[in-house]
């Protein structure tokens, strides 16, 4: 049988972390952690074992675990198996780099200051937003054990229904394609007035050609600002697709009008162009706004556990 949650944090925060799978103890909830290991071992595989079985993995987050490599093999790990992922803020900082992406939008718990003081409300916590519920053990007989609620309106004050501390892999779940019904609201005006521009005119055969290339622009620094919010990397293929679809709805009035023109194609050709250099400067949005939206979420999702 598994254990119910799979302990990681940083060597220097050994200590914390003993104490914590103690009080974890005395509630019947089990905590794998790597003391588990013994000698000779293989501990890779030890860890992919139990991190397979375990309900969630929880992180005692500190400074020192922004430098840590082992926590980010972790993570990836977590993400692939599509395990809970709960992270719990020991010390005064904020996640960096690549634990920045991965772990701003989960719900965090924060049991600083003083954290050997809160390990108990941390439990009470978990046990609400892991759903771990079990029978007390006889040494801790004496503890009122919580009711289970009903409803994620009856969780204690700083906890979250469960499904808010599932893995990264599951909360990017928006659709990728661009245009959502707001959007409408100007994009459609703007092609409109392409087609009719690049139709009507007489004098002037690209006459839509500009009002397409504004619209291009002002939609991609759009979705960049959607692509950093939902946590998208430039390279992903979700960002990429975005993209792609702007351009293909920039290019469409002289697709469209202009396809029998004998220079038609070359200002297709030139558009495209266009779009895809206003591509390359929503993407350097994109990485610029990215890290700004993370540092925000990341503040909005810490709650604080009872202690």
């Amino acid at each position: 049988m598994g254990s119910d949650i799979f302990l990681s944090y940083s060597r220097s925060d050994h200590q914390l972390a003993e104490r914590f799978v103690e009080a974890a103890a005395a509630r019947g909830i089990s905590v794998w952690f790597d003391v588990q290991i013994e000698g000779g071992e293989n501990w890779r595989e030890k860890i992919v074992e139990a991190l397979g079985s375990a309900e969630a993995l929880v992180i005692l987050f500190s400074e020192r675990s922004n430098k840590s490599t082992q926590l980010i093999k972790e993570l990836a790990l977590a993400d692939s198996l599509r395990k809970r992922v709960v992270p719990v803020l020991i010390s005064d900082c904020e996640p960096r780099g690549a634990y920045l992406y991965e772990l701003a939008s989960l719900n965090w718990i924060n049991i600083y200051p003083n954290p050997e003081t809160r390990l108990a409300g941390l439990v009470d916590t978990l046990i609400a937003q892991l759903d771990l519920r079990r029978p007390e053990p006889a040494v801790a007989s004496v503890i009122t054990a919580t009711p289970a609620p009903s409803s994620p309106e009856a969780l204690p004050p700083t906890a979250v229904p469960p499904a808010a501390a599932l893995s990264p892999a599951r909360r990017q779940d928006e659709s990728w394609f661009p245009l959502g019904r707001r959007d409408l609201y100007f994009i459609v005006p703007i092609l409109l007035g392409a087609f009719l521009i690049a139709l009507l005119s007489t004098d002037n055969k690209h006459g839509g050609l500009g009002a397409s290339a504004i619209a291009s622009f002002v939609y991609m620094l759009i979705i960049a600002a959607r692509n950093a919010r939902l946590n998208r990397s430039v390279l992903s293929g979700k960002s990429f697709a975005s993209y792609i679809a702007v351009v293909v709805i920039g290019t469409s009035p002289v697709l469209v009008t202009e396809a029998t023109l004998n220079d038609g194609l070359l200002a297709f050709f030139g558009l495209v162009i266009i779009s895809l250099f206003v591509a390359v400067i929503a993407n350097l949005v994109q990485v610029a706004l990215r890290k700004a939206f993370q540092q925000s979420l990341f503040r909005r999702h810490v709650f604080d556990a009872p202690g």
